[in-house]
């Protein structure tokens, strides 16, 4: 990672930490850094990432250029063992392994010298997620996130049940569409139409459907996932000796 974004990087933890960091060490912060410990080594030689866990509201999890990943206590606290944590924080880690902060990277990097630092922290909080998630990538990262996943030695139908938590979460908000898709992903199917005109024109729009949203809906995700482990149905549901699969 050049040195100006891991600059970077670490200024924005420094803000963060300071609004949203917990003070005293729990159950919380030791159920990431096993998850994280755990990651790290199936991703040597690889720099390795750091997890943070932040006091917000929501069960969320995200990262910034640099080497933090940060989730949200609230998140852990509703999940029964380190498995959804280890996948929540390996999408993220994904998003760098991948390159998918690259040009959110250069761009953070030429506008913090335009802008007061807390100015650009509120506009990068912002504008970066535009940057960096898009549908092509988080069912990129989410792919990512399962291999390094089960390469760590969790279960991976375990891991799944991150999906569980933000469905739970967005249906509590009325968010419909965030967890089964909008109505024409769910209604339209372009291989029944009659002629290729009306086909064309069901493709379109399904397609504006889905991309309306920078994420894809958690049923899709989930099916792309169930699909990426149908062929390693062994290793599905199974768990390697020494990792952790609860919390006492």
């Amino acid at each position: 990672m050049p040195r100006k974004f891991q600059h970077l990087g670490d200024r924005l933890h420094s803000l963060l930490m300071q609004a949203y960091g917990i003070k005293q060490r729990d159950w919380a912060h030791e159920a990431v850094d096993r998850a994280m410990v755990a990651l790290n080594a199936v991703r040597n030689p690889r720099p390795p990432m750091v997890g943070e866990v932040l006091w917000m509201g929501s069960p969320t999890v995200f990262t910034l250029p640099g080497r933090y990943c940060y989730i949200s206590r609230r998140f852990i606290e509703r999940c029964a063992s380190d498995a959804p944590v280890a996948f929540a924080l390996a999408h993220e880690i994904g998003h760098h392994d991948l390159g998918h902060l690259r040009r959110a990277e250069r761009w953070a990097a030429s506008a913090v010298t335009h802008v007061p630092f807390l100015k650009f922290a509120a506009l990068a909080l912002i504008q970066l997620p535009r940057w960096v998630y898009s549908r092509h990538m988080e069912l990129a990262a989410d792919a990512y996130a399962l291999e390094l996943c089960r390469k760590s030695g969790f279960d991976l139908q375990k891991c799944l049940e991150c999906f569980d938590i933000l469905s739970q979460y967005m249906l509590d908000h009325r968010d419909m569409d965030g967890v089964y898709g909008a109505d024409e992903e769910l209604e339209l199917d372009p291989k029944l139409t009659a002629n290729p005109i009306h086909r064309l024109y069901i493709q379109a729009r399904v397609w504006m459907a889905q991309h309306r949203r920078t994420h894809p809906s958690i049923n899709e995700r989930r099916q792309a996932l169930l699909s990426q482990t149908a062929n390693n149905s062994d290793n599905f549901g199974q768990q390697a000796p020494g990792i952790m699969a609860s919390r006492n």
